[in-house]
């Protein structure tokens, strides 16, 4: 038995997956396990299989300032659940980093500078996705409605997420540090159940 909203789903989904092999795009895998509200892994668990989806990723390790940055960036998109290279993913991570951690707005600006990101390179990496320009700033219009959402999971949150200290989360499951922290992972539309 199927319910419509299981049918639904399936099909966004198919249509979805269809849209990324038409582009030539193999970005988004097809399972994240660390998506899942209840997941087992550990942090550290999750960011490797996260890193490893995405193997054009630099290691991250922290070795540098920059790797350093990118790390504590990656290890936001595991513990809130998020997907990267996708404007809703970027849209609901930032927005629960910066209300939902311990990070100042100045400070995760600095991200930015440091890691030598600038805002217009970030746009012009969706144009061809969404079509130009204009498409991609009518898919972050689109995010209006879960990026309130976000803010309002980030503020309800028990406790700020430690953006500098989160290494000591690492050999944790998510799904107990999701629970020690209030968070409720926002349902990705790209992860196949």
């Amino acid at each position: 038995y199927c319910s419509r909203e299981m049918v639904v789903e399936g099909a966004v989904r198919t249509k979805f997956v269809r849209f990324l092999a038409d582009l030539g795009e193999e970005m988004v895998p097809t399972r994240f396990n660390y998506l899942r509200q209840d997941s087992p892994l550990t942090l550290a668990e999750g960011l490797e299989e996260y890193s490893a989806s995405y193997p054009f990723l630099n290691t991250n390790d922290g070795s540098t300032e920059a790797s350093a940055w990118f790390r504590r960036h990656d290890l936001t998109h595991v513990v809130f659940g998020t997907i990267p290279f996708e404007i809703r993913g970027e849209t609901i991570n930032d927005l629960w980093t910066i209300f939902g951690s311990d990070v100042t707005l100045k400070e995760y600006w600095q991200f930015f500078r440091v890691t030598n990101i600038s805002y217009s390179t970030v746009i012009r990496s969706y144009d061809r996705k969404h079509g130009g320009r204009l498409g991609v700033y009518g898919a972050m219009l689109k995010q209006f409605p879960v990026g309130l959402m976000t803010i309002v999971r980030a503020l309800k949150m028990k406790k700020k997420w430690p953006w500098h200290d989160s290494e000591r989360y690492l050999h944790q499951a998510l799904w107990q540090t999701r629970e020690e922290f209030g968070i409720r992972v926002i349902k990705s539309v790209s992860n196949p159940r």
